[in-house]
């Protein structure tokens, strides 16, 4: 069954009724995600008291691939089923994978195999496989317009509601990355009164207790404001700030600290890109007479943040936001195809709209 047939929600679903498949393959950029498809693997096949007995875990960066094979090939021990999971499977190397090849072609029954990798290369036999035979899960990072859905999807986790311009603000101040998203709605669910930790370390908690514990709690914006990091936006604003006044020096420090906190070249792209976009609604908008809810309505923002985007748009001109939009365009494009260093594309950017 392709890749593409799988979703992180169908895999939860067949793992709740029971159904496993003897072959996983989690691929993809959005660690987070293969992260919890392997835990929800792991904590649906093999009961908790049975894993010292039926799962073993292995890193393809170092393992021996002979102690890989071997646990493929024993039986399960007082439980119909072993879990082995190799996680940074693409490195290994053609030849390891052939000592596995014929456990992937005709897998032991009760035994369930989970790879977990960054990258697949489809023109590879073990791949092709995997990804043909077992349950192939691409886990990409996701798009603007799906990261509402992951924030209701993780604020059920803690114990957490968030209203629309809350969630609005949430993804604002922290961007697209799960794993940062997750973080910063756990400290919120505390701060706001969660009390799932204190239930989880009951040793037997009543049915009262499991009701209590089971309460969602609620956030708002300015719950949010007060929590959340602010970093990663502040340094976009100030990034965007400098491209507008053609600040060579300072965009250059700028994508420098965008840089140190883990941000990849391409989505610094499309941080900037995104902002830039806003600018140009935010502009239109203060023409038209906008101001509050109806201008954060119109540029898609929450409406805490209007005032500085306003603020910012100022600087700006539509000939300037045109030509900003085309260099990231340029850049991005650059960027996924060139081999020159990633880096140097952004710096070239820089010189290029700070002329």
């Amino acid at each position: 069954m392709a890749a593409s047939d799988w979703t992180y929600n169908r895999l939860t679903q067949t793992l709740k009724k029971g159904e496993f498949a003897p072959l996983y393959l989690l691929f993809g950029e959005e660690n987070f995600l293969t992260d919890r498809a392997k835990e929800e693997i792991i904590e649906a096949v093999v009961p908790e008291g049975m894993r010292d007995f039926n799962l073993n875990l292995f890193d393809g960066a170092e393992c021996d691939v002979a102690r890989v094979r071997d646990a493929l090939e024993t039986l399960p021990m007082m439980s119909p089923n072993r879990l082995v999971v190799l996680i940074n499977s693409h490195q290994l190397k053609d030849k390891e994978w052939e000592v596995l090849q014929p456990l992937i072609e005709a897998p032991h029954q009760g035994t369930v195999l989970v790879c977990v990798s960054s990258k697949v290369d489809r023109r590879k036999k073990h791949w092709k496989k995997l990804l043909e035979a077992g349950v192939a899960l691409e886990c990409k990072r996701p798009y603007d317009n799906q990261i509402p859905e992951w924030i209701d999807f993780l604020a059920k986790r803690h114990a957490i509601e968030f209203d629309q311009e809350a969630s609005s603000a949430l993804q604002q101040v922290v961007g697209t990355n799960l794993s940062d998203l997750d973080g910063e709605i756990r400290k919120l669910s505390i701060y706001c009164g969660g009390n799932q930790a204190a239930a989880k370390k009951m040793t037997s908690p009543t049915e009262s207790q499991k009701s209590e514990a089971r309460k969602t709690v609620r956030a708002s914006v300015d719950d949010v404001m007060k929590v959340a990091s602010r970093v990663k936006i502040e340094s976009v604003f100030d990034f965007a700030d400098a491209v507008g006044k053609s600040d060579r020096a300072r965009a250059l420090y700028c994508l420098a600290n965008l840089l140190d906190q883990g941000q990849n070249e391409v989505g610094i792209i499309a941080l900037v890109a995104r902002h830039v976009r806003i600018l140009r609604s935010m502009i239109e908008g203060l023409r038209e007479g906008l101001s509050g809810q109806r201008l954060a309505a119109k540029a898609g923002v929450s409406p805490y943040f209007v005032r500085d985007y306003a603020d910012q748009a100022r600087l700006w001109t539509p000939t300037k936001i045109d030509q900003t939009l085309e260099a990231l365009f340029d850049t991005d494009r650059a960027l996924k195809t060139s081999p020159v260093v990633s880096h140097i594309w952004l710096e070239n950017f820089i010189v290029r709209v700070c002329g």
